[in-house]
């Protein structure tokens, strides 16, 4: 689905689903798709692997409602982990936040599914 200059894509995996962005997530579209991605993970999934691998920049309002997603996923007791690769401009940007203190982060999908067990 197309969310204005991004994209999210999710698909189930095991007991959990992986939730893949792409783009830029910002003031314009960043309330819309993190309700999109809430949506794809239902109540009964474990929890939920956000990979954020292609995208390319997070503003301050982005960084908010991924912390507001994180919190409300966890009030459901659903894990969220994250995937932000080793170099990546959003991983650097998740660090300056402390982001790690509301979901791990991960330098790959495959790291982020064995966490999650």
């Amino acid at each position: 689905m197309n969310v204005d200059g991004a994209t999210i894509d999710s698909a189930p995996h095991d007991n959990h689903v992986i939730v893949t962005v792409t783009g830029e997530i910002d003031v314009f579209n960043a309330a819309r798709l993190m309700g999109l991605v809430e949506a794809a993970v239902p109540t009964e999934a474990h929890g939920a692997v956000l990979d954020l691998t292609a995208v390319g920049f997070l503003d301050s309002t982005a960084i908010r409602k991924l912390f507001a997603l994180t919190a409300r996923l966890s009030e459901r007791r659903q894990h969220v982990h994250v995937v932000t690769p080793e170099g990546s401009t959003v991983l650097r940007t998740l660090e300056l936040v402390e982001f790690a203190r509301a979901a791990p982060m991960h330098d790959s999908l495959k790291e982020a599914l064995e966490a999650l067990g």
